[in-house]
Order: structure tokens, then sequence, then C-alpha cells
């Protein structure tokens, strides 16, 4: 967003950023960009800490953030309203309409399906039969199981899962309401197309996000952060992303050990928030850590693994990975298939397939040519599906056609 933001201000558009106020400063510019924060109860620290999903996932948010976007827009003449988060859909299409102007959604992942789409484990749309009987029997006792277990009661997990699947249900209703829908890769798209949740949009586009400047490579400098990181010695597979059963990080901690037996020097370096599960000395846990230091570790990985479940809409691992030149194994969901062209820019294996996931690795970790090639491949392609130009001019089009039919 920050990326997109700056590409729009230096062609001469005035950008304004409405957010709620953290703690941070209730103006200020960058880089060409207006940030305005309006008032919040809540207060964080600054860097990642999340803010619990029931701060904003509630309808008092939702009414009290339109009555502030709208009083903002207003202020600052805003000609269009483009939202970038799922809990401000509802308070941007409010202030759209009393302001009189269009308003563009843009979806990155599948929580307007569900907050947590246990569907998308098992398939790629939301299912026929989805309500609250199925979801009270069947999605939240996975979920519970999955996620949960241990760390709170059934009952607790159940009732919290009921009130985000409505709060999901609610923002269904307002897809319809926007004058356009943009999706980060057709495949997010596709996945709502199946959902039968864009029957009633009329406007829906795919428009690729801008990458991030990829790390200088610097000899020197890399070989001291592998050495901070404990990942001094042989080859280097990196994940990066929360530790969860949907972004398959167990299945990469599974197949480990079969890649260690023909490569026994190889280290497994996991870069987010969660536990393991897992104590071999060849893995290396990370923990979170600030993108800048997220970005710094690409050009040390020989490979870069993306096992997800559920299907990624546009996978931001990828994109950072693909801008560092590195070769990316990555299963065959969501928006993926679009980065990683398979045989030409990384190597692309089926969700849930610990076989093919460690023929993969071990074909790649064998091949430091390959891995080269499709490396270089993937930057290439990053280049011509995601530059600058392209992004800007889609959604500048798209303005343009929305504000002439308002």
């Amino acid at each position: 967003m920050q990326a997109l933001a700056q590409a729009l201000a230096s062609r001469g558009h005035e950008v304004v950023v409405i957010t709620p106020n953290y703690g941070a400063a209730a103006r200020e510019e960058r880089d060409g960009v207006t940030v305005v924060r309006f008032p919040f109860p809540r207060h964080l620290p600054e860097g990642r800490t999340p803010l619990p999903p029931k701060w904003l996932a509630n309808p008092l948010f939702y009414l009290y953030a339109a009555c502030a976007v709208r009083r903002l827009g207003r202020r600052e003449r805003v000609d269009l309203i483009h939202v970038q988060n799922k809990h401000m859909l509802i308070p941007g299409t409010l202030a759209a309409r009393t302001l009189h102007v269009p308003v563009v959604l843009t979806i990155r992942d599948g929580s307007i399906i569900d907050a947590a789409p246990m569907c998308l484990h098992h398939g790629d749309r939301m299912p026929e039969d989805c309500g609250a009987g199925k979801l009270w029997r069947e999605c939240a006792e996975e979920y519970f199981s999955l996620y949960s277990k241990g760390r709170r009661s059934r009952i607790r997990t159940k009732l919290a899962f009921l009130y985000f699947w409505l709060d999901s249900r609610l923002k269904q209703r307002f897809l319809g309401r926007v004058g356009a829908v943009v999706g980060v890769s057709e495949g997010i798209l596709d996945v709502y197309r199946r959902s039968g949740l864009l029957a009633n949009v009329r406007r829906v586009q795919a428009v690729y996000s801008i990458p991030p400047a990829s790390a200088a490579p610097d000899g020197v400098a890399d070989e001291a952060l592998r050495s901070r990181l404990g990942l001094s010695g042989g080859p280097l597979v990196l994940f990066v992303g929360k530790l969860s059963p949907g972004k398959g990080s167990a299945d990469l901690v599974a197949v480990s050990r079969r890649v260690l037996e023909q490569f026994p020097g190889t280290r497994f370096a996991f870069a987010g928030e969660g536990k393991l599960g897992d104590a071999g000395p060849h893995l290396r846990a990370l923990g979170g850590l600030p993108n800048r230091d997220v970005l710094a570790l690409y050009p040390l990985a020989d490979v870069v693994v993306v096992p997800s479940i559920v299907p990624d809409a546009l996978s931001r691992v990828i994109i950072e990975a693909m801008a560092a030149g590195r070769a990316v194994v990555a299963t065959r969901v969501g928006g993926t298939p679009e980065l990683v062209l398979h045989e030409k820019t990384g190597l692309l294996v089926e969700r849930e397939d610990p076989v093919g996931l460690a023929q993969a690795l071990r074909r790649l970790l064998g091949d430091a040519d390959l891995r080269a090639s499709l490396g270089a491949a993937a930057r290439r392609h990053l280049d011509e599906l995601t530059g600058r130009g392209n992004t800007v001019d889609q959604l500048l089009d798209l303005y343009a056609v929305l504000r002439a039919n308002r």
C-alpha cells in the first residue's frame, strides 16, 4: 500500500491515507503522501504488534469509522475512495455514498469469505451448503483442533468463530455496493467467483501489487547475518510467514528430514510467529522479524519455499523472493501459478504433497545452475507482471472510468 501510494503521488496525484490512530501523529506527510489518522481508543507500541480483530470487526467501529472517513474525506476533497483493508469496506462504502464519490475495494485474501476460512483448507471456494449449522458442527471444530486447542476453550473458540463468520456475511452484503473490486490476482478473484460473491459487482479486475525494492547483495553483510542468525554451513532453505497449518509450515518440517538424507548439511530457516513443533538441529526458528530483516534474508537463501495449503491471493513472500532473484518452490494454489510458472520461474507442487515437495527441494538443491536460471527468470517475470507502470496505469484507468460513470 505504501509503494502504491508513493507511485500514485509520483505521477502528480494527491493521495490521502485515512486510517485509525494507534498512537502516531494525527497528520503527517510522507514522500508526497498525506497520512491522516482519526482518533481511536486503543494505542499500540511501534512495530508489528497486531490489533485484536474484535476492535475492528464490529458494527460500532464501522459506523464510527464511516463518520470519520466522511468527515476527513470532505475536508480533503477526495474524488475517489480506494478501500485497502477488509475492515474498512463497510466504512468506506458508507462514506463514499454520502460524499457521492466512487469506491473501489482491493481483495488480498479469502477473509471476506470467512475470517478463518476452513473451507479453503480443502478447496478453492466457499461450499454451497455453507451455513451456521455446518460452521458450528464442522468448521469451528476443525479450527479448534488446528489452531486453538490448549490455548482457549472449545465453546469460546466456537462462539468467536461464529461471530466472525457473521461479520464476514455482513461484509459480503457490501460487495455489490462498491464501484469495482480489484483482486491482486486472477486466482483470488476466481475463488470469490466460484463462491458466488462477485455476481453483483459491476466491475472486477486483477491488478498485481507493486513489488518491494530488493536488497542489494553484499557478501560481507550477508555472511555476518548468516552467522548472527545461526545459518552458517550448508545450503539454506527459507520459509517466511506465520507458522500455521494454513501456511503449510508443518509440511516443510516433515519433509526436511527426507531432504537431509541427500543433502545432510542443509539448514531450514523459519521466519515468522509460531512454533515449529520439532527441535531438530537442522531447523532454525527465527521468530517474527522486521520487514527489512526479512528482505535481507532472501539473498542468503538457496531456495525459498511457500508450501501454503490455503490459497494465497498473491504471496508477498514469493514476490519478495522473486525480486531478490531466488528460486521458489510453491504449492499450486490461489494466485501462485501467476507468479511461479512451473519449470520457468520456479517449481510448483500440489498442496499437502510431501513427496512432491521433497523431490522439488532435492532437485533445486542439487542443481545450482537451475536455481540461478529460475531465479533470474523469476525476476524478469516479476518486472513484466507487476512493474510500477503496469499497476499504476491500470488503476488510473479504472479510476477514470468510475469517476466518469458516477
